[in-house]
C-alpha cells in the first residue's frame, strides 16, 4: 500500500527560531549536552539521568572495537585497500554485522522481554525460553563467545558500572538466569556476551529494541574510522589471502550428473 511522501516526526524540526531536537534548540544542546547525552534524547525522547548517561556511554565504549579479527574489524580493511573512500569503508563495517556478530542485540532484548512478560519468576520465565529454544533448535541471542567461554570481560565490567551508577539491575538478573538455566540443561558455561549485555542494559534504559543493534553499530561504526585511515596511509593496496588460505574441492557428485 503506498502513501504520499508527508512526514510527521516528534524527533526534529524547524522551531519558532532554531533547529529543535525532542523539543529542545540544537544550540542549546550544543551549548550543555554531550553526544551521548544528545542521542540518548533523540532515540528515547527525554534526557538520560546521571546513570543513564553513565552507562550508555560505557556501552558505546565497550562496543567500539574489538580488534581486527572479527568481521566488522577486517572487512572495512579489505575495502579500504582497494582504494575506497573513507565513507563507503565505514558503511562496510556496518554491513558486516549480523545475527551472529554484534547483530544480536534487538533479538536479545526481545528475548529478555518475553521472559519478563512470561512471568513474575524470573527462573521459570528464564527455564520457559530455555527449553522452549531448545525445542526449535534455535540458538537464544545474546549468549555464547568463541573466545570468551568462561566469562565475557566486558559484560562483567558493564553490569558492575551499572550496579555501582544506581541503574536498574532487573533485566541484568534476567540475563543472568538464562545463562544459568542454560548452563544446567547443556552441562557447560554459555556466557552473557557483549550483545547480552547491552541487551540488559538498553532494556533497563527503555530504549526500544529496535534500535538495539543500530547502537552497536554507532560503536563499532565510530571504531572503525581509526582502522580506515591506518590502512589507506599504509601505502600498501589490494589485501589479498595468502597462498594455501583457499582450497578448491569441486563437488563431484554435481559434475557427474
Amino acid at each position: 500500500m503506498s502513501q504520499k511522501l508527508d512526514f510527521k516526526t516528534s524527533v526534529s524540526g524547524h522551531g519558532q527560531h532554531d533547529l529543535e531536537l525532542r523539543g529542545i534548540p540544537l544550540t542549546t544542546l550544543i551549548g550543555e549536552a554531550n553526544f551521548v547525552s544528545t542521542l540518548f534524547l533523540s532515540v528515547t525522547g527525554k534526557k538520560p539521568t546521571a546513570a543513564e548517561e553513565k552507562v550508555l556511554n560505557a556501552l558505546l565504549v565497550g562496543a567500539i572495537d574489538h580488534g581486527i579479527d572479527p568481521a566488522s574489524g577486517f572487512v572495512p580493511r579489505v575495502v579500504a585497500s582497494s582504494g575506497n573512500d573513507v565513507l563507503t569503508c565505514m558503511a562496510s563495517s556496518l554491513l558486516a554485522l549480523g545475527p551472529y556478530h554484534g547483530g544480536a542485540i534487538t533479538g536479545a532484548m526481545e528475548v529478555l522481554k518475553a521472559v519478563d512478560e512470561y512471568s513474575e519468576d524470573t527462573e521459570a520465565g528464564a527455564t520457559w525460553l530455555v527449553k522452549t529454544y531448545r525445542a526449535d533448535k534455535k540458538r537464544i541471542p545474546g549468549f555464547g563467545h568463541p573466545v570468551y567461554t568462561k566469562k565475557d570481560p566486558r559484560t562483567e565490567q558493564l553490569f558492575i558500572l551499572a550496579r555501582n551508577a544506581g541503574l536498574d539491575i532487573h533485566y541484568i538478573n534476567i540475563a543472568k538466569q538464562i545463562a544459568s538455566v542454560l548452563e544446567a540443561e547443556l552441562l557447560k558455561p554459555l556466557v552473557i556476551n557483549i550483545d547480552g549485555a547491552l541487551a540488559a542494559l538498553l532494556m533497563a534504559m527503555k530504549i526500544d529494541p529496535l534500535a538495539g543493534n543500530a547502537l552497536f553499530g554507532v560503536a563499532r561504526v565510530a571504531g572503525s574510522i581509526a582502522h580506515i585511515v591506518e590502512e589507506q596511509r599504509s601505502g600498501d593496496w589490494v589485501r589479498r589471502l595468502p597462498d594455501g588460505a583457499v582450497s578448491y574441492a569441486p563437488d563431484t557428485q554435481k559434475t557427474q550428473k
